[in-house]
């Protein structure tokens, strides 16, 4: 069975200009599902999935996705960066992942 990630990186949070966010928020999830890999599992990151198919005004319903997309994985990793700790979307990831009893991953990043 597949060692399935939920990678959990910010997106909302990151205070730029819209065109900066994406490229901001892309690279972050870029390097966290790097971390990811780098251990030994497979990365599925919502950011990467979907920051360019939802609008921000449909936050809702990628929230929904995420928690049904969380059901599918056994791990659950919270990126560590300058955005993580304001990020209420990744806050929401976590409570989720606990309710849901997923296994948080901590990886070291100076690997």
């Amino acid at each position: 069975m597949a060692k399935l990630v939920f990678v959990s990186t910010p997106y909302a949070s990151i205070k730029c200009k819209d065109r900066d966010k994406n490229y901001i928020a892309k690279n972050i999830a870029l390097e966290a599902c790097h971390q990811v890999r780098l251990n030994g599992y497979e990365p599925i990151s919502p950011v990467l999935a979907w920051m360019d198919v939802y609008s921000e005004l449909e936050r809702e319903k990628v929230m929904k996705n995420c928690e049904e997309l969380m059901k599918a994985c056994r791990y659950y990793y919270f990126y560590p960066c300058e955005f993580s700790q304001n990020s209420k979307g990744m806050a929401y990831e976590r409570k989720i992942a606990r309710k849901l009893g997923v296994t948080e991953l901590k990886f070291s990043l100076f690997e």
